[in-house]
């Protein structure tokens, strides 16, 4: 082979790719899908389905919980407590499913608030006005020391955390605080110069 054949050669390798390429793109045809409509379907979330019932905890602890609540974290103007926000439901919900120690610090700890009540001011905790509970929640103000194996302050202390977290992670409490964010169109820091 001579060498003028093998460079013509060469030089038709790039046009016949250059020919290929002008050739029309055939585009296969659209499938129709198989479903002509999604359906809309409403959901909704359990919470506005249904009431929550109570579970685990008997009539009487229940409502020594509500009103332990309520003290613990009451309604402040538009940011809803721990009552609106559902927090005794979801305890009971919680404590329910929690292991046997959990379940035994609660309902001794609850017991023991209702003893010291009726004993104290000879009416069950769920009946007790704001100083009567204060009063009789005035451990939760001491500083830490370690307490003896009677002492409600471990039950206190543990509740007191349990009433906040969910208060505060509830969809009630995380509404009413966006909206105070955005009215107050946020916190102002920008105006500030950095320094």
């Amino acid at each position: 082979m001579k060498r003028r054949t093998i460079l013509q050669s060469l030089a038709v390798i790039p046009a016949a790719s250059l020919a290929k390429a002008q050739e029309p793109v055939v585009l296969p045809k659209p499938v129709a899908p198989a479903v002509e409509e999604i359906p809309d379907l409403e959901s909704v979330t359990a919470d506005q389905a249904g009431t929550t019932v109570q579970a685990f905890f008997e009539p009487t602890r229940f409502a020594t919980l509500k009103r332990f609540c309520d003290v613990i974290a009451p309604q402040s103007g538009d940011v809803p407590g721990a009552l609106a926000a559902g927090a005794p439901e979801f305890l009971d919900f919680l404590i329910g499913r929690s292991p046997e120690s959990r379940k035994k610090l609660y309902t001794d700890g609850l017991d023991e608030l209702n003893r010291r009540s009726e004993r104290k001011f000879q009416i069950q905790f769920a009946e007790t006005n704001a100083s009567q509970a204060d009063s009789l929640l005035e451990p939760l103000r001491q500083p830490w020391t370690p307490e003896p194996e009677d002492s409600p302050i471990p039950f206190l202390r543990a509740a007191k955390d349990d009433i906040l977290l969910a208060t505060q992670n509830s969809r009630e409490w995380v509404r009413a605080m966006s909206k105070r964010v955005r009215s107050a169109g946020g916190l102002g820091m920008y105006w500030y110069r950095i320094e």
